[in-house]
């Protein structure tokens, strides 16, 4: 029996999430440090999002890459930028 208009159950999309990734990067015997914020509806799609960034900053090269998670988090708190403004320069 099919289900009716009324009775399909909809969900809704979960908000992106922020994770904070801390890796290790060597690329032909040099050795990177990263930290960067990716955006992931839970943990295997921030992986993704690791993948992605490390393929994307890393095309040109053509030894292998080896990648070392040193630490990889949901953030827990929203940072007011106000509270930042004229102490910090970029």
């Amino acid at each position: 029996m099919e289900e009716s208009w009324e009775d399909v159950s909809w969900q809704e999309d979960e908000p992106l999430k922020e994770w904070y990734v801390e890796y290790i990067a060597v690329v032909n015997q040099e050795k990177f440090h990263h930290m960067t914020v990716l955006f992931g509806e839970d943990l295997q799609d921030a992986q993704r999002s690791l993948l992605h960034e490390v393929r994307r900053m890393y095309s040109s090269s053509v030894d292998s890459i080896d990648i070392t998670v040193v630490e990889m988090k949901e953030t827990s708190g929203i940072t007011d930028a106000t509270l930042f403004e004229g102490m910090f320069v970029p």
